[in-house]
C-alpha cells in the first residue's frame, strides 16, 4: 500500500513554521471524498541512439507490430504508446543526445566555456508536484556518462546549470532510508551555517539590482535566481529536518553495481521512493558501457552508433536496446503492484517518458519516444502515433505533459501546441 497524502491534513512541522502534508494511510482515505491520487513523472535516457528499423514499428495505430527492441513490452501493450516523427528542431550536436532532450534548447559551448542550457520539463514540473514532499525531484545517473553530451544528469536549473545526478545506487538508498551521518544537532547548526551566507546572498543581490544597468539587469536576474532556488531547497531541508525518514523493506545495494544489476536498482529504488511518496518527479540518466560489457560485446557505445547492419557493433545496438527495454517492463510490474488508497495503481497515475535524443547514425530528427502510464486518465495509449513530419517538435509532448499533471503553462521551449491524440484534454 501507498504511503501518500490524503485528506485536507496540512500540518505545522515542529519549529519552522513550514506548512506540509501528513503521510496518508488506507484508513484516512474516508477523509478525502473524491480525492485524486498525485501524478508523478519519470523521464529515462540513454546515451547514443537506437537501431531505427528495430525500434519503431512500420505501421500506424493499435494494431501495428513490436518491432523487436521493443517486444519484451508485449505484456504491457495497452499501457503505452510509440511516437514517430518528434524532433529537437534545436539540437546541434551528434553527441548530446541526453543534454537536450528535457529542454529542447539549442546550446552552444566553444572555447572550452561551460555550456549554458535553459530549465528542463522535469524541473518546471517538480516545483509544482514537489512542494509538500521531502525531495522536490530526484536525479539520478549512471557513472559512465559517455554518449550523454554535457550534463550531470538530464536535468538543467532555471538558471541553465546542469543539476548533479546521484550515480550510487548505494548512496541513494541511505540519502531515501539509511541513517543520517550526522546528529540532528549538527544538521540543524548546518541548516544554520547556511541560511546565514543565504542571507548575505540575497542583501548582494538586491544591491546589485539597484545599482546596474539595463543591460546587466538579466544576468543579475539569473543570480537572484540562483539565490532563490538555494533558498527553496534550503526551506525544504529546514521543514523536513525532524521528520523521520520512512522505512523499507528493499534491502542496502552493494557497492559496486553495473549494467543490468545497476539499472534493476536504481528501478527499485525510484519505485521505493514513490511508494513512501518522497518524491513525485525523477530523471534517470542510464550508463552504457558497463551494460555492453555484460551482454558479451567488445565493443564501445559510441561504435554502436556508427556501423553498418550485420556487424557486431550493430548487434550489440540491438542487444543494449532490448535489455533496457526488459528492464523497463520490469519497472512498470513494480509500479503497477503499487496500490493506491481508491484501489487504482501508481502506474495509473504516471507518466513514464522513456528516450533519447538521437537514432543511430547520430541522425538528430525523428527522436525515439515512448510513453508508458496513464497519467490520472488523461492518456490514450496502446497506439503507435506517426504524426505530420520530422519537424513536429518534441517539446508539444513536453507541454502535453506539463499540463496533463496539473502545471500551468501556455508553452515549453519552441512548442506550438500540445501534441494531439495522445492527451485527452
Amino acid at each position: 500500500m501507498l504511503i501518500k497524502n490524503s485528506i485536507s491534513r496540512r500540518t505545522m512541522l515542529r519549529g519552522v513554521g513550514a506548512t506540509l502534508c501528513l503521510p496518508a494511510l488506507e484508513s484516512m482515505a474516508s477523509a478525502a471524498p473524491g480525492a485524486k491520487p498525485s501524478q508523478r513523472l519519470i523521464f529515462l535516457s540513454y546515451p547514443f541512439g537506437v537501431p531505427k528499423d528495430e525500434w519503431f514499428p512500420t505501421e500506424a495505430g493499435p494494431d501495428y507490430e513490436l518491432p523487436q527492441c521493443l517486444k519484451p513490452l508485449e505484456r504491457h501493450r495497452k499501457n503505452f504508446s510509440v511516437l514517430s516523427n518528434l524532433s529537437n528542431k534545436n539540437a546541434t550536436q551528434a553527441h548530446w543526445g541526453c543534454t537536450t532532450w528535457l529542454t529542447s534548447a539549442s546550446v552552444v559551448s566553444s572555447n572550452g566555456s561551460s555550456v549554458k542550457n535553459t530549465v528542463s520539463v522535469d524541473q518546471v514540473a517538480a516545483r509544482k508536484l514537489g512542494e509538500n514532499t521531502r525531495f522536490q525531484s530526484l536525479e539520478l545517473a549512471g557513472k559512465d556518462n559517455n554518449g550523454c553530451g554535457p550534463g550531470l544528469s538530464l536535468s538543467w536549473a532555471y538558471t541553465g546549470n546542469t543539476v548533479a545526478g546521484e550515480t550510487s545506487p548505494l548512496a541513494l538508498y541511505n540519502r531515501l532510508f539509511g541513517a543520517e551521518e550526522v546528529s540532528l544537532e549538527e544538521r540543524k547548526y548546518l541548516l544554520s551555517q547556511d541560511r546565514s551566507v543565504l542571507d548575505v546572498l540575497m542583501s548582494d543581490a538586491k544591491s546589485m539590482h539597484r545599482s546596474i544597468s539595463k543591460t546587466d539587469r538579466e544576468k543579475v536576474e539569473e543570480y537572484f535566481q540562483s539565490v532563490r532556488d538555494i533558498e527553496t531547497r534550503l526551506n525544504k531541508s529546514e521543514a523536513w529536518l525532524e521528520e523521520p525518514k520512512p522505512k523499507t523493506d528493499l534491502a542496502p545495494p552493494e557497492n559496486k553495481l553495473s549494467g543490468t544489476a545497476e539499472i534493476k536498482m536504481m528501478y527499485d529504488l525510484i519505485v521505493a521512493a514513490i511508494k513512501a511518496d518522497l518524491t513525485r518527479v525523477i530523471t534517470y540518466r542510464q550508463p552504457l558501457e558497463g551494460l555492453i560489457a555484460e551482454l558479451g560485446y567488445k565493443v564501445t557505445g559510441h561504435e554502436t552508433t556508427h556501423c553498418g547492419k550485420n556487424s557486431k557493433p550493430y548487434e550489440a545496438s540491438i542487444a543494449r536496446t532490448t535489455t533496457q527495454i526488459e528492464l523497463l517492463a520490469y519497472l512498470i510490474d513494480q509500479l503497477k503492484g503499487i496500490q493506491e488508497v481508491d484501489g487504482s495503481s501508481v502506474f495509473d497515475h504516471t507518466t513514464i517518458t522513456y528516450g533519447g535524443g538521437i537514432v543511430h547514425g547520430h541522425y538528430l530528427r525523428n527522436t525515439p519516444t515512448l510513453v508508458a502510464g496513464h497519467g490520472g486518465g488523461g492518456l490514450n495509449q496502446g497506439e503507435h502515433y506517426v504524426y505530420e513530419s520530422e519537424q513536429t517538435p518534441l517539446s508539444n509532448l513536453w507541454l502535453g505533459i506539463l499540463r496533463n499533471a496539473g502545471i500551468e503553462a501556455d508553452r515549453f521551449a519552441d512548442s506550438d501546441k500540445v501534441l494531439p491524440r495522445l492527451f485527452r484534454g
